[in-house]
């Protein structure tokens, strides 16, 4: 929202259907208190309830830059599950990035945001047309539990091409999940969140991940 500043002159007895106009200093702090409300309107906080924690802005910047290194062109697609905070950054760093996302406050940021709900499985309808679509996915499902991991799984195979790349964000405890279900080896790249969470963090690929986390 704009603020028009006009120069006023004051008047005793100022008629109803008068435009009304502030004074220079008053204009300034309205301008400031509404670029401030915007500024938390952007700013989405963690919803605990969701299992929410965003990473720390080293690892947004870290991840983002693996993927500009790994995108291949304009038409390299990647597609990021449950991970909403790295939507901006790896937006910029690649041209064709899909956000799927239970918390629908996201859904406000693009068309490229898609409600997203691991429990229902590959066969909604916002999923079957990503079949085999993704050259790179990137997930950090909610929970640390075999259910939440052989779901997502399921998911991130039916939208991965056949040649298409895996990383697994979680805690260190979904190792031999991440193997069994995706065939996914630990990188030594460990995600970092902006608050301490008391679980370890892991990174899983079915590629040399670690190599683009290098060559920053």
């Amino acid at each position: 929202m704009e603020v028009e500043e006009k120069r006023c002159d004051v008047q005793e007895n100022p008629s109803d259907d008068e435009e009304i106009c502030l004074p220079s200093d008053t204009l300034q702090i309205l301008k400031d208190f509404l670029a401030e409300k915007a500024r938390e309107e952007e700013t989405l906080e963690e919803n605990w309830q969701l299992s929410q924690f965003w990473y720390d802005e080293e690892t947004i910047s870290t991840v983002a830059g693996a993927c500009k290194q790994i995108s291949t062109g304009k038409d390299f697609t990647i597609g990021l599950f449950s991970c909403p905070s790295l939507f901006e950054e790896v937006s910029k760093a690649a041209p064709n990035v899909y956000l799927f996302e239970y918390d629908e406050r996201f859904l406000r940021k693009g068309e490229n945001c898609i409600f997203y709900d691991y429990t229902k499985g590959k066969d909604t309808e916002n999923l079957r047309k990503f079949h085999e679509f993704f050259d790179l996915v990137i997930a950090d499902p909610p929970f640390l539990s075999e259910e939440c991991i052989a779901r997502t799984s399921e998911i991130l195979r039916h939208v991965a091409k056949s040649s298409g790349k895996i990383i697994l964000c979680s805690g260190t405890v979904v190792t031999q999940w991440a193997e069994k279900y995706l065939q996914l080896k630990p990188c030594n790249f460990q995600p970092k969140h902006k608050r301490n969470l008391g679980n370890e963090f892991a990174s899983f690929a079915n590629f040399n991940l670690d190599t683009f986390i290098r060559n920053q």
